[in-house]
């Protein structure tokens, strides 16, 4: 058993921690000022260090290879800089996926458009069985744009049922009902997906998924107003005549 770590040796390694993170803050910093002079070549570089962190898989070391790069990239700008992004949402590790995600959904509250034909071009660019088109819906969700139904229909169409269990729950999410015509398309879909809900696991069929989401966003609709002859009378209002000036003068009216 190792020996317990004294007072001093505890400083000096948080002293080593927090000088590590001042010069990842400091090389950030620099890359940044180096896509300012020279894109081109920055973000080639960016690239072939994306593509190498990758081949990592999941760990603390894709954690450090990718990380930092996806921090960079989010402060950037530009189509090549949104499809490097969606490339690190492709992850097997969970914290370079949500440093991505989180990057993409800062760019998309600015530059929306960017963003979105991005996604659009990761249904064709990426492998089918990539991570990110399971996780590129819900940036779309996050950021809550009209245009994000238009953006996810593609995803609703595509082939593996995954994906386009991620679709409608997004559309779910965003609560729009132009979304409800492509929802009712899948409402007999038979394939099923796994689903993970507070640590449970289940099935549910794409047809039950879809259902389920047409009925939120129904639900989330605004009431139609009643009928003419049910709607709220002021107070004082009467439905004929005030009282004693009805009937014509017949039997029991009044004349004056």
């Amino acid at each position: 058993m190792p020996d317990a770590p004294n007072r001093e040796s505890l400083a000096a390694k948080i002293e080593r921690l927090q000088r590590a993170e001042e010069e990842v803050r400091r090389l950030q910093d620099e890359l940044l000022d180096d896509a300012t002079a020279a894109r081109t070549p920055t973000l080639e570089a960016l690239r072939e260090a994306v593509l190498e962190g990758l081949g990592h898989g999941e760990g603390p070391e894709a954690a450090a290879a990718l990380v930092p790069l996806a921090e960079v990239l989010g402060e950037l700008e530009g189509p090549d800089v949104c499809d490097l992004l969606v490339d690190l949402l492709g992850s097997e590790e969970v914290e370079v996926r949500v440093s991505a995600g989180a990057a993409l959904q800062d760019l998309a509250f600015d530059r929306f458009r960017e963003v979105a034909e991005a996604i659009e071009r990761a249904l064709s660019r990426l492998d089918a069985k990539s991570p990110a088109l399971r996780e590129l819906p819900f940036v779309i969700a996050e950021v809550g744009e009209p245009g994000g139904p238009r953006v996810l229909r593609g995803y609703l169409a595509h082939p593996e049922p995954e994906v386009v269990a991620a679709a409608i729950e997004a559309l779910a999410m965003l609560g729009d009902p132009a979304a409800l015509g492509e929802l009712r398309k899948l409402a007999r879909d038979p394939r099923t997906v796994q689903l993970e809900e507070e640590g449970a696991e289940g099935q549910s069929s794409i047809g039950a998924l879809a259902q389920e989401a047409i009925a939120m966003i129904e639900e989330s609709l605004p009431a139609p107003p009643p009928p003419h002859d049910e709607r709220p009378r002021p107070k004082g209002e009467h439905r004929g005549p005030p009282p004693g000036q009805g009937g014509g003068g017949g039997k029991g009216g009044r004349r004056r």
